[in-house]
């Protein structure tokens, strides 16, 4: 259901939507900026310039992904593998031939592995019996790679990782695959950290312009609260004529406008003279 107020745009149902703190912070300064109750406006006004260009919000919401996975990233931890000389040999080869380091080609393995571990019970039991291990590699891998693999020893035994790690490098030596492809898009992966969209407000949306935004997520493979978020970005760093533009948007005709324009006039000076 609709709701109309004299002098400004029916709005529709309202939505609800998350921001992380700073961004919440910075909307609202901005909105009370302009005036009273213009947080929703500023919403709005931001959301229609997004969905005006289309074409810019496919590239724009891929660069935010990705810094946003930048700033989530959880750092690599060390693991140790006892080797003997020459598969320490054989997997440095490897890693120079592909102009990379034995810790990526070692997360490439467990990715494999974690996709796919197979009948891993009995080689895993023979490399826990191996000699000769006079050698030991460090590697960086994710947390939850590490996790996983104590998980899956641990099934068969105590002190069992370092025995699964070499099953997982001698299978990615045995059959590199496409080592070429997997540098390219499993090395570089890390575990990441939940975003975290702790402020929450509802936002009343006329049903023209939510469906504009469900229309342009689905095109780019997005939601209707991300590209809320990608568009109030947007507005905070470019505002333009921002005031100008909210104004706009709560005053619905001519007939009414003048003399809100004005009531909205008199009350920013008020305003200002009372911060003075």
């Amino acid at each position: 259901m609709t709701e109309s107020k004299p002098g400004r745009i029916p709005v529709g149902d309202p939505i609800g939507l998350r921001f992380d703190e700073e961004t919440k912070r910075r909307l609202d300064e901005m909105a009370e900026a302009i005036g009273p109750r213009r947080f929703g406006a500023l919403i709005r006004v931001a959301c229609r310039r997004l969905v005006a260009k289309p074409n810019s919000v496919g590239p724009a919401l891929a660069e935010h992904r990705r810094l946003s996975e930048v700033l989530r990233a959880i750092p690599l931890v060390m693991v140790k593998i006892k080797l003997e000389p020459e598969t320490v040999q054989q997997v440095a080869a490897l890693a120079t031939d592909h102009d990379t380091t034995v810790s990526a080609l070692m997360r490439i393995a467990l990715h494999r592995f974690q996709e796919a571990p197979g009948r891993y019970k009995h080689p895993m039991l023979r490399e826990a019996e191996r000699t000769g291990l006079s050698d030991r590699v460090d590697v960086m891998v994710n947390p939850s790679s590490r996790q996983q693999i104590r998980y899956l020893a641990g099934r068969y035994g105590d002190k069992l990782s370092t025995a699964l790690l070499r099953v997982v490098l001698r299978r990615l030596l045995d059959e590199p695959g496409d080592l070429a492809a997997d540098l390219e898009t499993i090395a570089p992966l890390r575990d990441l950290r939940p975003e975290n969209y702790p402020a929450t407000i509802k936002v009343n949306f006329d049903d023209p312009l939510r469906d504009k935004l469900d229309t342009l997520a689905a095109q780019v493979g997005s939601d209707r609260t991300e590209l809320v978020r990608l568009a109030a970005r947007r507005v905070l760093d470019q505002p333009g004529l921002i005031e100008h533009a909210v104004n706009d948007e709560i005053i619905r005709s001519d007939k009414h406008k003048a003399h809100l324009l004005a009531r909205h006039a008199r009350r920013q000076a008020r305003r200002h003279t009372q911060l003075d």
